[in-house]
């Protein structure tokens, strides 16, 4: 008897052990294609990305007004880790963000866990938290979130917003 209870109890903790480390996350670099939308290609539109670790970058990110980061001498722009794009006439209007960029070896290595998106769109917009506004996008690195981005992270800056392209996967 005493030996069942010792092989239940070795079973409990493997299954523990192994459902742990499932829903650890399995972050990655992608390669990230930035479209302007037409509509937007007479104008000036910079658009960073950063990599953010869930502990520290994250929440602040999240709730930073974007309107704020966006003005010139801003501390959080000016420290963040990242990568600038510039849009409008004279421009590209796709560009790449490519996985073999060095600055994804030094995020992966911070603790990465989210590309946190923000675009400078024209116009006055209401100052609101995370995904809910639309000159803001925090996307999973894990790669488990991406089951079809073989051809990497899509992404359409439009006068509405960022609009993320290349579909999640359902919950």
């Amino acid at each position: 008897m005493a030996n069942k209870s010792w092989l239940l109890g070795l079973l409990g903790l493997a299954a523990l052990f192994f459902g742990g480390c499932a829903s650890t996350p399995s972050p990655r670099s992608y390669d990230v294609s930035i479209e302007l939308d037409p509509s937007l290609a007479t104008g000036s539109v910079q658009l960073d990305i950063i990599g953010a670790n869930g502990a520290s970058d994250l929440p602040k990110l999240q709730s930073y007004p974007v309107s704020d980061y966006w003005q010139p001498g801003d501390r959080l722009r000016r420290d963040s880790d990242k990568v600038v794009f510039q849009f409008g006439q004279g421009k590209p209007p796709v560009q790449v963000f490519a996985i073999t960029d060095p600055i994804w070896k030094r995020w992966l290595n911070t603790g990465a866990l989210y590309l946190v998106v923000l675009v400078d769109l024209p116009g006055a917009a209401p100052e609101l938290e995370g995904n809910a506004d639309p000159r803001r996008l925090i996307l999973p690195l894990d790669s488990r979130e991406w089951p079809n981005a073989g051809k990497g992270l899509q992404l359409r800056i439009q006068a509405s917003g960022i609009r993320l392209l290349t579909p999640k996967k359902e919950k």
